[in-house]
């Protein structure tokens, strides 16, 4: 067995785990998953410190996963987006978000790590819906532990049963070429899929300078908040007079939103992707007068043009509505 390959691991192997656990947790795309396996079989080898080893990492990715929920506490949902921008479906990767841990309380921070597309945003998401300090070290820490424990035991077990650095070194060379034209294709695919997303959403929106101009001349349209109950916590402000209805309840409203007036949908989502959907909808509903407005409440608040602030008497009803610590 040769361990050549891997001799960055071998050489000051503690101080590269905790540098790439860090920048993976911190949100880099980063592969450290392999990396946490093949320390693992370093350590059964003799070559790195278990314990040690465990201790660096954990470190490292509590500090990243704090930095992020304090982020998500200090931004709010604006640091969603931002992370969202390094995926590879960024117009989905907050809702998909949303979705997933909209079924779970602080809970799901146990098994966060485990579920792609969600072990990142889950940390300031969980900042941004004010989830205790308390609560957020407990759970992240424990879900922590658990995900370094499974990674590097895995490693260190599999030594005893089979030779992964032997395979390594034949196999290195295909590996590495296939893992290549994998993500030479992923991305490919995903910038086709991107372009014909962006090429759905085109359509006519509606600036806040225009829905600002109704509102001044008493002709205000109706206006609906079309953001996740999460989204609200971190920024529990509206539009003037909007209405709060969730995508997916959108049809049970429909009475609230009369055919003779201007409809005016928003959300937080990169590209309006939640409000154009709801538009085209609510068009095929029969309502023709429904646009969605250009760049959200964010834009709207950027003019700084008047907001209603919302008192959080339902903030029980909110996945991860707990109590600031």
């Amino acid at each position: 067995m040769h361990i050549s390959d891997l001799h960055f691991l071998v050489r000051h192997g503690m101080l590269w785990m905790f540098a790439l656990t860090l920048a993976e947790r911190l949100g880099l795309p980063l592969f450290v998953t392999p990396l946490l396996v093949a320390s693992g079989a370093l350590a059964a080898m003799g070559k790195m410190n278990p314990v040690l080893l465990l201790v660096a990492t954990t470190v490292a990715c509590l500090a990243g996963d704090t930095a992020l929920y304090e982020l998500g506490r200090w931004k709010g949902g604006n640091i969603l987006s931002k992370l969202c921008r390094l995926s590879f479906q960024p117009d989905s990767c907050v809702k998909r978000s949303e979705i997933e841990l909209g079924k779970h309380t602080g809970l799901s921070l146990l098994w966060a790590k485990w579920i792609p597309g969600v072990a990142h945003l889950a940390l300031p998401m969980a900042g941004a819906a004010k989830l205790s300090r308390r609560r957020f070290h407990l759970y992240n820490g424990i879900g922590s532990v658990i995900w370094l424990v499974v990674l590097v035991a895995s490693g260190y077990l599999s030594v005893y049963t089979i030779d992964w650095l032997g395979l390594f070194v034949v196999t290195a060379r295909w590996a590495i070429g296939i893992a290549l034209v994998a993500c030479i294709v992923l991305i490919v695919h995903s910038y086709r899929k991107r372009q014909k997303f962006l090429q759905e959403m085109r359509m006519a929106r509606i600036t806040p300078e225009e829905v600002q101009g109704k509102i001044t001349a008493g002709d205000a349209p109706v206006i609906v908040d079309l953001r996740h109950p999460l989204d609200f916590l971190a920024s529990p402000r509206t539009l003037p007079g909007a209405l709060r209805i969730a995508s997916s309840q959108i049809e049970a409203h429909l009475t609230e939103l009369p055919e003779g007036r201007d409809i005016v949908v928003y959300c937080t989502c990169p590209n309006e992707e939640t409000a154009v959907k709801v538009t085209r909808q609510l068009q095929g509903l029969g309502l023709g007068r429904v646009r969605p407005l250009a760049g959200g409440l964010a834009g709207w608040e950027k003019l700084g043009y008047p907001v209603d602030h919302v008192h959080r008497e339902d903030e029980n009803l909110l996945v991860l509505g707990q109590k600031t610590a």
